[in-house]
């Protein structure tokens, strides 16, 4: 079964695309590409970060970015090791008992009693009591201390992921201007079958010049086509929609 690095890669090198094409398209950088293709992601901060850059990523290739997803999570859950138990021997001891009475000689046994006899009497004489038990004070347990709940967890947003999100697939030549935010970030030509991914903080304007060549989805929602055949068309996402 093919990896979700190994298929990433072939579907990149299909489309003649480099890492570096990758990268200035989804803004994913150039490192984080190349260990997901080496299904290495220890570079990579994070499991919240590695899922949506291969989510991105797949969806910049065309490929079905759940699918890859619940891919890598498989791979996960088999590479993780079972505990094994290891049942550990009894420990007999072997060592001889010693009887400690049988030691004694009974000539010391007499002695012994001998002298507990004689110890009582001359208590018992000189009217020595025992001291009353003092009562040990108690002390009252400890209180606890008040645990603490732990905050919840947040979701970290994955990096490098905008407000507007677009991705443009083309099914025949269309020249093509984009404007991120006021500022231009791409002008082009792209061929057949070729898609590109869009990112901005406020407003994603695409200017087309075959706008029925271009197929549009926009924060994950298909748009369908940006216009007709031949038309000159300009529309600006939001992340409220588009306009």
């Amino acid at each position: 079964m093919e990896t979700v690095g190994q298929i990433l890669r072939a579907e990149r090198e299909k489309k003649n695309l480099s890492v570096k094409d990758v990268e200035h398209a989804t803004s994913i950088r150039a490192l984080y590409i190349t260990s997901i293709e080496a299904d290495d992601y220890k570079v990579i901060p994070g499991e919240v970060y590695l899922k949506g850059f291969i989510r991105n990523y797949a969806n910049f290739l065309g490929l079905n970015s759940a699918e890859l997803v619940d891919l890598y999570r498989e791979s996960q859950a088999e590479a993780a090791p079972e505990a094994v138990v290891t049942p550990q021997p009894s420990v007999v001891d072997e060592r001889p008992k010693i009887n400690l009475l049988s030691m004694i000689s009974p000539k010391l046994a007499a002695t012994a009693i001998i002298l507990v006899a004689v110890i009582g009497i001359g208590f018992w004489a000189y009217g020595g009591q025992q001291s009353p038990s003092v009562p040990q004070k108690v002390q009252p347990p400890a209180e606890q201390a008040q645990q603490v709940p732990e905050a919840p967890a947040v979701p970290v947003k994955p990096a490098n992921t905008k407000p507007v999100y677009v991705q443009a697939k083309f099914s025949e030549e269309c020249w093509t201007q984009v404007t991120a935010d006021g500022k231009r970030i791409y002008e082009g030509t792209p061929k057949k079958d070729e898609s590109f991914t869009w990112e901005a903080q406020e407003t994603l304007a695409i200017k087309a010049g075959n706008a029925g060549a271009m197929d549009v989805t926009w924060n994950g929602q298909p748009q369908g086509k940006l216009g007709k055949k031949g038309d000159v068309v300009t529309k600006t996402f939001t992340p409220q929609g588009s306009k």
